[in-house]
């Protein structure tokens, strides 16, 4: 099988050697070699040249080029790396995170084996601490789940395998390159798109994530904008697809999954609520269109006391969603301080948790989504 590893970077000069070694040393050990390639957004870091001079195998080539499409973004990168990987011929691309501190050359394999046993589409699985991944803790994956009822953990991680009619699927509408799916957006259309078209999904163990995880107040603001908004645009494509679902199927795991407890990562709790107050004041002229009157009364409170259940969260998101459909949002930006409000209060409750007793509140949420989903067809 032909692989290409390709790695999308900005400024990842002192993480991304490690990453290409130890992909190069995936793709020798378990397909004979292989192609690591690196699409950069213009590094002044000097991220290239370290990709280039990173020692790897015989077998295995190593390229590097600035992405050409004009919307700068991670999306923009895995754009023109699918395209290089067609034209090379390849059966499956893996994409890895520039930043990973925890990648080993199992992760190549685990990645794109299941597409050489008929999967289309390989989501990681990861240990990763319980305030890591906030964006998708909160919203990808229990959106995700119960909208098209499929238990993909993990459907933003960054990390995937796709095969070569996917990929190909994927680009055959240049238009939606031109959205937030050129930026942070591009993970939730990966994995959407392969779900909500019938393609075939598998999930890969992969073990502890360790990365340079981002202090949700001070720097998730944009991204969130971008993942929750390409969520919503993709909402109303695919709605004959998610309406009827009823129930959260599990998806197939390939490889053992680990247990442990990954390094912790840094919360400031009184940021979270700081900014919560602050931006709810900027944005409430617009959320009280966007949102039903019980809804606002509720997060009023919840702003007032930091408690704030699944349920109220899950009509939150699904008012903003058919406000995005009606055009009463045009960015999912105004939701930003219901997030931080969101996460504060998952940080409070979990304070004292381990990661997996957390994980079961992650969970437990999905389903409650799924419960309210009568909510969000009366509305839509």
């Amino acid at each position: 099988m032909r692989v290409v590893v390709g790695i999308p970077s900005y400024n990842n000069a002192g993480t991304i050697s490690f990453v290409v070694k130890q992909a190069a040393e995936g793709l020798r050990k378990y397909f004979g070699g292989g192609i690591v390639v690196n699409a950069d957004g213009g590094s002044t870091d000097g991220t290239r040249e370290a990709v280039l001079k990173t020692e790897v195998p015989a077998g295995v080539e190593v390229h590097s080029f600035v992405y050409r499409w004009p919307i700068p973004g991670k999306g923009s990168a895995m754009k023109e790396l699918m395209e290089f990987a067609l034209g090379r011929d390849a059966d499956a691309i893996v994409f890895v995170d520039s930043d990973l501190r925890s990648i080993t050359p199992e992760w190549i394999d685990r990645l794109a084996r299941p597409i050489e046993e008929g999967y289309d589409f390989v989501a990681p699985l990861y240990i990763r601490h319980k305030w890591d991944g906030t964006i998708t803790n909160n919203i990808a994956y229990p959106m995700t789940a119960s909208l098209y009822g499929r238990n993909v953990r993990q459907p933003i991680g960054g990390d995937f395998g796709i095969g070569r009619k996917l990929m190909e699927a994927y680009l055959e509408d240049e238009e939606v390159w031109k959205t937030h799916v050129a930026r942070f957006g591009v993970d939730i259309f990966l994995t959407t798109t392969a779900i909500a078209r019938g393609f075939k999904v598998t999930q890969a163990a992969l073990g502890m994530k360790i990365h340079d995880p981002k202090d949700p107040a001070a720097s998730l603001g944009p991204m969130f904008n971008q993942v929750v908004g390409t969520l919503f645009m993709l909402m109303e494509k695919y709605e004959d697809r998610w309406k009827d679902v009823r129930s959260i199927e599990p998806v197939p795991v390939f490889g053992e999954l680990e247990k442990g407890e990954p390094e912790p990562v840094r919360v400031t709790l009184e940021l979270l609520e700081e900014r919560a107050k602050e931006l709810f004041t900027e944005h409430e002229a617009v959320l009280r269109k966007a949102l039903s009157r019980e809804t606002l009364e509720g997060v009023k409170e919840a702003l007032r006391t930091f408690e704030f259940d699944d349920e109220l969260w899950s009509h939150v998101l699904y008012d903003g969603a058919v406000a995005y459909k009606e055009g009463i949002l045009s960015e999912a930006e105004p939701l930003v301080p219901l997030y931080f409000a969101k996460t504060a209060d998952f940080v409070r409750k979990t304070a004292e948790m381990s990661t997996l007793e957390a994980e079961k509140l992650i969970e437990k949420r999905a389903k409650v989504f799924l419960e309210e989903k009568d909510y969000l067809l009366e509305r839509w």
